[in-house]
This record gives structure tokens, sequence and C-alpha cells, in this order.
């Protein structure tokens, strides 16, 4: 399994296509604004301050840049999905290749041992054949044996010889189950080693489109943060207010919209989870077998919950990094996993979509409107859960959530592909 090891993608520095621009901190007039080239579809500072002059053109400029600084979050949260989502199918490969590797090594060592019983057995009806020759059968030769020839040629021959005794008999046809068993274990080993092999280049793939996909997430995030600074003081000079107070309201407007969605979600009472299929869309066995209905959700145990959120807390402000599971890098499933493991509890591998199929497969899938603190929840895309985090109450999670974005206590983000059901470790 080393062979498939990657580099944390931390070491691996996205190119930049803006430098960060601190623009936020501006006096309450904004008297004088620093000179700067519009981009494309952005206004220059004199474009901002012409505007200013006609209340009609002024409205006009603020309902622009508006526009623009929700077109900025949106797409930074889009290339974040995107990111998250290769990430999770890098995640997904990986746990494949891992149990690839762990059936070939099984295998092999099995054919191995399987080898060693044959030669046995084959010395074992090499005697009989020596036996029977020197006793003058006409059946079998005696240099069929000294000759070395094939096990196949030997018991062949044993097989066909008529002077077999009983215990003979049974010697030659343990050979012959010996020699087939080894066979078919070394064919199943082969096997075994062809499909890591070829799992080992998806993996690879699959973390080569995750870099990449993750380098986009990081620039989207640094244009969002360079652009939305100079678009905040903008808006701040066409409303004689500042830029922190124009940003502090439209982080207000955000939260409100949280605090909705999360009073939707908490009103919306789905039916009881149904048994899990045993797919994973597209995890290729990421997902364990199918279970028997679930039934009651469980209740949570409180110790646990409080040592598994103990263990995230203390990660608070780590970098994010795909694979990351400690002590310095962390990614969503991750941190996780090792926040239950904290707490003794297992809550499946290193994989969101492999975690939300253990829940289920353990009955521990709770419907989000009963969610508690300490409860897994999962964001979706189809049958694959690209994220996981743990929730905190109140709309908020504790998770390592992309690069350039620390392990963070945040609000709930992309509702629309919040899972309907919460896994819930510490029942």
């Amino acid at each position: 399994m080393a062979e498939n090891k990657t580099r944390p993608l931390s070491r691996v520095k996205p190119a930049t296509l803006f430098a960060a621009v601190a623009v936020g901190a501006m006096t309450a007039t904004v008297g004088v604004v620093p000179a700067a080239f519009a981009e494309s579809g952005y206004p220059s500072w004199d474009d901002v301050q012409k505007a200013k002059q006609n209340e009609a053109t002024k409205q006009a400029e603020i309902e622009k840049i508006t526009q623009l600084l929700a077109g900025l979050q949106s797409a930074a949260e889009e290339a974040s999905k995107t990111s998250k989502i290769a990430a999770e199918a890098y995640r997904v490969a990986q746990d494949q290749f891992d149990a690839a590797a762990a059936r070939e090594a099984s295998l092999t060592k099995q054919a191995d041992a399987a080898r060693v019983k044959a030669d046995t057995s084959k010395m074992r009806a090499g005697l009989i054949a020596a036996h029977l020759a020197k006793t003058g059968s006409q059946d079998i030769s005696l240099n069929l044996f000294l000759n070395g020839n094939s096990a196949e040629d030997l018991l062949h021959q044993l097989g066909t010889a008529s002077k077999l005794s009983e215990q003979s008999e049974t010697i030659y046809r343990q050979a012959v189950q010996d020699k087939n068993t080894a066979e078919s274990l070394g064919k199943q080993a082969a096997s075994a080693k062809a499909e890591r092999e070829r799992l080992s280049v998806e993996s690879k793939a699959k973390f080569e489109e995750a870099k990449t996909a993750a380098q986009a997430a990081q620039t989207a995030v640094e244009t969002q943060q360079k652009k939305s600074n100079e678009l905040y003081g903008q808006l701040a000079l066409l409303k004689d207010t500042t830029a922190e107070a124009e940003r502090g309201f439209q982080e207000g407007v955000d939260a409100a919209e949280a605090a909705r969605r999360l009073a939707e979600a908490q009103a919306n009472q789905p039916a009881p989870p149904p048994p899990p299929s045993g797919g994973g869309g597209g995890g290729g066995g990421a997902a364990p077998a199918p279970a028997p209905d679930p039934g009651p959700a469980p209740a949570p145990n409180g110790n646990a919950v409080d040592v598994a959120i103990g263990f995230a807390r203390a990660q608070l402000g780590k970098p994010y990094d795909l694979g990351g599971m400690g002590p310095d890098y962390w990614d969503c499933s991750g941190l996780t996993k090792a926040s239950y493991a904290a707490a003794g509890i297992y809550i499946g591998t290193h994989s969101a979509t492999n975690q939300y199929y253990t829940m289920a497969n353990q009955g521990r899938l709770v419907p989000f409107s009963q969610a508690q603190v300490g409860d897994l929840v999962f964001w979706s895309s189809g049958y694959d859960y690209y994220h996981v985090a743990i929730y905190m109450g109140g709309g908020q999670i504790l998770e390592a959530p992309d690069y350039g974005k620390p392990v963070r206590i945040h609000s709930i983000w992309s509702w629309s592909d919040v899972a309907p059901y919460v896994g819930r470790p510490s029942g």
C-alpha cells in the first residue's frame, strides 16, 4: 500500500491570479481611495465616484456591486463544492485500493502456504510412485518420479494405477486437492494483484484531479477575498458608510438566511431512513453491505460526544489537507474519524461516503430535524456523500472545510446539499 501514498496537497502551492489587497480598513467617509485599474466586469474607483453624483446612477451601481459580491461568493462556493467532490472521489478510490491491497496480501499468503502444502503432498505421492515402481507395477514408471516430472504427470499416473491401497488412495486424493487449491489461490492472488495495480492507477488519477480542483478552489477563494474587499470599499463610498459596516450588513443577511434554512430543516420531518442499499454512487464497494431497517434512533451518549468534540476543538485553526488525519493537517472525514476514535467509536473509513453508509448499517441515521450536538452532518451529491462535519447546534458545525480554510466552527453552508439524515455515532 505504500506505493500509493501521496504527499499533502498543502505543499503544492496553487498559482494565484491576484495578490491579496487589504482595502477593508477605510475611514468612515472614504475620502481617499486607492487607484486601481478596473478589471473586466468590475467598476473602477473612478466609475464609482462618478456614479455617486447622480442618485439613479448611484443606485444602479450599488445594485451592480451587490450582484458582483453575490457572484463572487457563489463562484467560490461552487469551486469549493467541486473540490470537495473531487477529494471524496479520491478518498473512495483510496479506500478501494487499500481493500484490494489487503485482499492481495491475504491471498498471496494463502497461496504461498497452499504451495508448501501441495509440495509436501506431492512428495508423499512421489514416495508411493517409487514404491509401486520398485514392486514392479506396470502402471507407473520409476523415471516419472526420479526425473522430476510435473505434479500433473505424477498424479495422473497415480490416478490410473491399479495397485493403490486405501491409504495410498487417500494420499493421492489429498495431493490432487492440495495441487488444485494452490493453483486456484495462485490465480486469485494474481487477479487481486492486477486489480490492486488498476486501482493504484485510478487512485493516483483521482488524486491529480482533486489537486487540480483544490487549486481552482483556492484561487477562487483568494479572488473572492481580494475583489470583495475592493467592492465593499466601493459600496461604502457610494453609501457613505464603511467597508466593515457593509460587510457586517451582508453577514447579517447571510445569517438571517441561514437561520431561515435551519428552521425549515428542523420543521421538515422526513420518513424514517430506508435500509441502506449497499451502493455508493460510484463508491464501488466503499459502502458497507445492506443492513436491516435501523428502527428507532439511538439516544446520544453525552460522555462520548464531549470527548469527540473536545478532540475536534483542539484542532481548530489547523490547516486542511487532502488525506489529512492529524496531527497537523486534517480533511473532513479524517477529522470526524479521529474525533470519534478518541472516544473509542468507529464511524467508518477515511471517507464521508463510507461513514454515511456505516451509520446507515448500524441504524444510526436520524432525521436532521432531530439533530443534536455531536451528530455527523453530511453533504450529498446523488448517492455519494462528499463532506462530513460535526454538528454543534444552532446550525453550526465543526469542520475541516477545504484549502485556504482551516478547521473551524461555522454556520452550515450549501443547505441544498445537506443530507436529510445525520449520523449519531454515540448512541
